[in-house]
């Protein structure tokens, strides 16, 4: 763990001495849609009660949409990521496996682990400051979005998210080397367009949702 979060060219070196294997990359993958999970109930158990008192059922189905949605979300962003890093760093002559680039990118999810306990703490410490008696949807959400921008807590934690991202970026830089054998420079000119927008927005969402 150690080497993968502070020096990951030595992990990805080692490992590439392995067959490709899968127990670790999946492993990593479901405990992120767990955590996903979680958000998402608490979210729904928070405002299950601007429901009608005879729709309870609809609590229990939204619980179950969550459960697959965060499934197919986290288990299909690692497929996508693998998917551009692989058709960008194409572009540079690298070589090297669509299933090895697979189980190497999925490391980099790690630190986001990280970020996703603290988000879920967060969200568990703020959301019952929230003034469930708001029976307009509209205020409601104006509530949710008035408390976590507001909140220093919820702050930290996206603050927290986004040094988690950074981190997950120096990893896949590395993953790629290894997975691509291409050089250093190529491989953080492929991450850098998908993990610049995805940092955008990270930062779009923390400063605008202040505003």
């Amino acid at each position: 763990m150690k080497d993968l979060l502070f020096n990951p060219n030595l992990f990805f070196s080692e490992k590439s001495k392995t067959e490709v294997s899968f127990k670790y990359p999946v492993l990593i993958v479901l405990v992120g849609s767990i955590i996903s999970m979680g958000s998402g109930l608490l979210m729904i158990n928070t405002t299950k009660e601007l429901l009608p008192s005879n729709a309870s059922s609809y609590a229990f189905i939204m619980n179950i949409g969550i459960v697959i949605w965060a499934l197919i979300a986290t288990f299909g962003m690692w497929l996508i990521l693998t998917g551009v890093f692989y058709l960008i760093s194409s572009v540079f002559h690298s070589e090297g496996s669509f299933w090895r680039t697979l189980e190497f990118v999925s490391y980099g999810f790690v630190p986001q682990l990280f970020s996703g306990i603290v988000g879920l703490f967060a969200l568990y410490v703020v959301l019952p400051s929230l003034n469930t008696s708001l029976q307009n949807p509209q205020l409601f959400a104006e509530s949710i979005k008035h408390v976590l921008a507001n909140n220093p807590l919820t702050l930290t934690s996206q603050i927290f998210a986004i040094l988690c991202f950074l981190l997950s970026a120096n990893i896949w830089v590395f993953a790629l080397v290894h997975a691509r054998n291409m050089s250093t420079k190529n491989a953080i000119l492929t991450i850098c367009v998908p993990v610049g927008l995805s940092l955008v927005l990270q930062l779009y969402s923390l400063v605008g949702g202040r505003t």
